[in-house]
């Protein structure tokens, strides 16, 4: 009677499922704003408005201050979301080589100003932006698809391949890297039939970069398998845009200090 029971709530949790694709969307590049703003705008005493010396921070100043652990901490939900998007782009792309090829393109277009936005520099070969994450983690599951036809060779292939995937990600150091990024995409795929369980599993390996971050999981779980309304190239302008939007808001702000 207590399964029966247990087991008609979760049947009732799923029917109450509410979040299309595109609100999934939204919230990841909510989060991701939140995050980047935080940690490229600052809002440190150095890049607000000069206060005199011997007195008391404004208080802008200490407000500001206690945004900036909220923002980012409300942040780790924006990558999950994305990775969880990602697997669901390419089990419904109708063209998953123009898939690839968008991100790899992306890519290449947001690697200036992530790097102008993170290590003021134009060319940062140290880090690389989260486009090659997920362009990395697609090609993996890419793989991982075409060796589903195979039989006994896959067995070998595909954890060799999914090693690959991670230790290029980590070797590019590309952003969240390989044991998180690439491996979160992985998994996502690989269970993405049983939805409480890949909802459990992917929160265990987020666990490695933030406590809050599993929480995108819970959305997730009220995925309701539907696009929603899609903006599918403003979603994809919108992170290298934005990045330079907060660098130029920085560089003001730094500016106005200065004078």
């Amino acid at each position: 009677m207590y399964l029966y029971n247990l087991l008609k709530g979760v049947r009732l949790l799923e029917s109450r499922a509410f979040f299309s694709g595109s609100q999934l969307k939204w919230l990841a590049v909510f989060a991701m704003l939140l995050d980047h703003a935080a940690k490229i705008i600052s809002f440190q005493p150095s890049l607000t408005l000069a206060v005199p010396y011997g007195t008391e921070p404004n208080k802008l100043v200490e407000i500001s201050q206690r945004l900036v652990p909220l923002f980012i901490l409300f942040g780790r939900l924006a990558f999950p979301l994305f990775c969880f998007l990602l697997v669901e782009g390419f089990i419904h792309t109708s063209n998953v080589k123009k898939y690839a090829l968008r991100l790899f393109l992306f890519a290449l277009v947001s690697e200036i100003p992530y790097d102008l936005a993170f290590s003021h520099r134009f060319i940062d070969l140290e880090n690389q932006n989260v486009f090659f994450t997920l362009l990395i983690g697609l090609i993996v599951i890419i793989g991982l698809e075409k060796l589903r036809t195979l039989t006994k060779i896959k067995y070998f292939c595909a954890p060799l391949l999914i090693l690959v995937g991670i230790f290029l990600a980590e070797w590019l150091r590309t952003d969240y890297g390989g044991w998180i990024g690439v491996l979160l995409i992985v998994s996502l795929y690989l269970f993405r039939d049983s939805t409480l369980f890949n909802c459990i599993l992917g929160g265990l390996i987020l666990l490695q970069n933030s406590w809050f971050g599993p929480l995108a999981f819970v959305p997730i779980y009220f995925y309701n398998d539907q696009r929603g309304r899609q903006w599918k190239y403003f979603f994809y302008w919108f992170y290298p845009v934005h990045l330079l939007v907060l660098l130029t808001i920085q560089q003001f702000l730094i500016a106005l200090k200065m004078n």
